[in-house]
């Protein structure tokens, strides 16, 4: 499939299929929206033990700040959600190309684009599928969706390793860095980021006694 996608992919098919997953997304996301509830994440008897650890760390008050990001914060991440599949596809082909030209390695760019499009729709389609059956709420139906989500993305990893070695005609170990300067750099990095600034809101809050 990697070898095919390269070299005799086609862009036009590769955003149909980039389409149709983020129709896919966005019936998930909807699902979500409808069935998910932020409170039910922090007060409700389903809640894990590292948020009942936050509760007793931070009491119920501070907590509540917390909740109130995330309820703020709750409709993005539904929008987010309907729009993986283009996240995965650009961000995704764009992240390697560049990493991979950050290590001296300079291809045309059109052949990862279109490989991230097939392998975007193969990857995240059949979790979305899964979570459309199964539905949102906590259960075994949903982490049966879970971890057809997260094989996808297992298969997704070790695919673009693939690429990247026949793409960039390079060894193993250099691909592997060039794939995980990319996670780190246009994922990992941002992801780290966001997190600390919501960090930063509650422990301001806390210190100018807001709460």
């Amino acid at each position: 499939m990697v070898v095919a996608a390269l070299l005799r992919g086609r862009l036009g098919l590769a955003l149909l299929a980039v389409v149709a997953t983020t129709v896919a997304s966005t019936a998930v996301a909807a699902r979500i929206a409808a069935e998910a509830d932020p409170n039910e994440l922090f007060f409700g008897p389903t809640r894990s033990p590292a948020v009942q650890l936050m509760i007793d760390l931070l009491g119920r008050e501070r907590s509540s700040v917390v909740v109130y990001l995330v309820q703020r914060s709750f409709d993005a991440v539904v929008v987010a959600t309907a729009i993986s599949p283009l996240f995965v596809w650009l961000l995704g082909s764009t992240a390697i190309d560049a990493s991979a030209r950050l290590a001296g390695s300079r291809r045309p760019f059109r052949p990862m684009l279109t490989f991230f499009g097939y392998a975007a729709a193969i990857a995240l389609l059949p979790g979305d599928l899964a979570s459309l059956a199964f539905g949102a709420r906590p259960g075994p139906g949903a982490q049966a969706a879970q971890a057809v989500g997260l094989a996808g993305l297992a298969w997704l990893a070790v695919t673009t390793f693939r690429a990247i070695r026949t793409h960039y005609a390079v060894a193993s170990e250099r691909a592997f860095r060039i794939l995980v300067v990319a996670v780190v750099l246009f994922y990992l990095v941002p992801f780290i980021l966001i997190v600390a600034a919501a960090v930063a809101i509650v422990i301001a809050g806390a210190v100018l006694e807001y709460f």
